[in-house]
């Protein structure tokens, strides 16, 4: 089990929160706030995006369009861009069949892409090939949901992974001090521990700051109306992720209690994954 960057993201890690903006501040830029002098940069930015099946949506037709997409965006030049798919396991939701998920270097980079993506034509072309396949993102991209990425435990890459997502508010009297103390405190204790019991077993980590209009967006089931983060956490599988959780029910009630005095974080949702592109 790895455990890079983490003393160093501890220590500047939510420099200024979404619950910490000015009152009269009605949209949660956390790419501006993020950028004050005392906070580190995010390791990355990510993006969801929602995507529904077509009615001549099919696993082949799919996998044709996605191979297309792939070398479209190559020949773009977004080496840098990641990409996967997620869908719901277990639960189902009435706004998407399955998400999206962008990979970027940071947010510059996410939106001189996201230009050059729209201005060369790749998905019109996609839809004139493959219609009524998939449809990703919403009208007029309205269902794109970018966050700023602080990588708290990098996982080993493989082609499919478990992920699982709690929304999460700070309590009252909390904020990015008290979450600092946390992870360095109960969380790297709690991890001491399970690394040393589980060394075949390689997780990730992230905190996600949402970097988006909290009022102006569409939810799915489960998310609050606000959150001033998301709380992420992969594995390469579902056994992997039973195992973490039996370790936090077995000697976990310490960093659980001082982790529930910090945020109040919705119940996880899990999905299973697919990496479509790697990031080179």
């Amino acid at each position: 089990m790895r455990r890079i960057m983490f003393l160093f993201l501890v220590f500047g890690l939510l420099a200024c929160s979404p619950a910490e903006r000015p009152a009269d501040k009605s949209v949660a830029s956390s790419g501006s706030e993020m950028s004050q002098e005392s906070a580190v940069e995010p390791t990355g930015y990510v993006e969801y995006l929602w995507c529904t099946d077509g009615e001549n949506y099919s696993v082949e037709s799919v996998k044709a369009r996605e191979e297309i997409w792939l070398e479209e965006v190559s020949q773009l030049g977004l080496s840098r861009m990641g990409s996967a798919e997620i869908t719901p396991l277990g639960w189902s939701s009435e706004n998407f069949d399955r998400v999206s998920v962008l990979f970027w270097e940071n947010k510059a980079e996410r939106d001189s892409g996201w230009e050059a993506y729209l201005s060369s034509g790749i998905e019109e072309r996609l839809n004139q090939a493959y219609p009524g396949v998939e449809s990703c993102g919403g009208d007029g991209w309205s269902n794109v949901y970018p966050m700023n990425s602080y990588r708290l435990r990098e996982r080993e890459a493989s082609d499919s992974f478990v992920v699982g997502y709690q929304f999460c508010n700070f309590n009252e009297g909390q904020g990015r001090d008290n979450l600092r103390e946390f992870l360095a405190g109960p969380w790297s204790e709690f991890l001491d521990r399970y690394d040393s019991e589980n060394p075949e077993i390689s997780f990730g980590t992230a905190v996600n700051v949402p970097d988006l209009d909290d009022e102006g967006v569409e939810r799915h089931e489960g998310v609050p109306d606000t959150f001033d983060y998301l709380w992420v956490n992969i594995w390469s599988n579902a056994a992997e992720r039973d195992s973490g959780w039996s370790a936090v029910e077995e000697y976990g009630n310490t960093m659980m209690e001082a982790a529930n005095v910090v945020s109040t974080c919705s119940e996880e949702q899990v999905w299973t994954g697919r990496s479509v592109k790697s990031r080179s």
